[in-house]
């Protein structure tokens, strides 16, 4: 049996350890130099891991959009095939859901470009599903487009630190992105209905 490469586990602490300063104290808080006092080493020893701050972000990335897509298929384990409002619905609510954990990281995910293999294979996954549904692939990338952009204005709202809901009937994050969601299913079926 082959021995674990002691460095990919020390590249995977440090990577842990980077989310979790952002998850305590922001985006911002996070350096090179900060990270590597929090682990008790010197700053250079970082860069025998990293070439930078850019691709330890990108290990952050990578991290985040594995719980992401773990969570989205949990979600989506039960749904059956054809169902494309459960997979909307699953994928909307897993990805709210890994969002939520880390929400000093939202903007840094829905702002960043997509580069990841996990992402990509998840939206893979997603537009496999709605085109088993008897959808056009245009039309089932447009709808997948629709539940991403309602996921992360929702995420990107309830994460910003200064998020105050109007008033105590949208005090539930969860209701704000069930009613989009329902807008979004409507809508669908509008559309779906009127296609020739």
């Amino acid at each position: 049996m082959a021995r674990p490469n002691r460095s990919d586990q020390t590249r995977e602490a440090i990577i842990r350890a980077a989310l979790r300063l952002i998850d305590a104290e922001g985006m911002d808080a996070l350096s090179t130099r900060r990270l590597a006092g929090d682990l008790g080493i010197r700053g250079p020893s970082l860069y025998h891991y990293f070439e930078g701050k850019d691709t330890l972000l990108a290990g952050v990335r990578e991290l985040l959009s594995g719980e992401l897509w773990s969570g989205v298929e949990r979600r989506l384990a039960d749904v059956a095939p054809g169902d494309w409002e459960g997979v909307l619905r699953g994928y909307v609510e897993g990805a709210l859901d890994g969002m939520a954990r880390h929400p000093n990281a939202v903007a840094f995910m829905a702002l960043t470009p997509i580069s990841t293999r996990r992402t990509l294979t998840g939206y893979e996954s997603i537009l496999e599903r709605l085109t088993a549904a008897g959808w056009p692939l245009d039309f089932a990338w447009r709808v997948f487009l629709a539940a991403e952009n309602l996921m992360l204005s929702a995420a990107l709202e309830a994460g910003a630190p200064d998020f105050r809901p109007p008033d105590a009937e949208l005090a539930e994050l969860p209701l704000l992105a069930a009613e989009g969601m329902d807008a979004l299913v409507e809508g669908v079926r509008v559309a779906l209905a009127t296609r020739v």
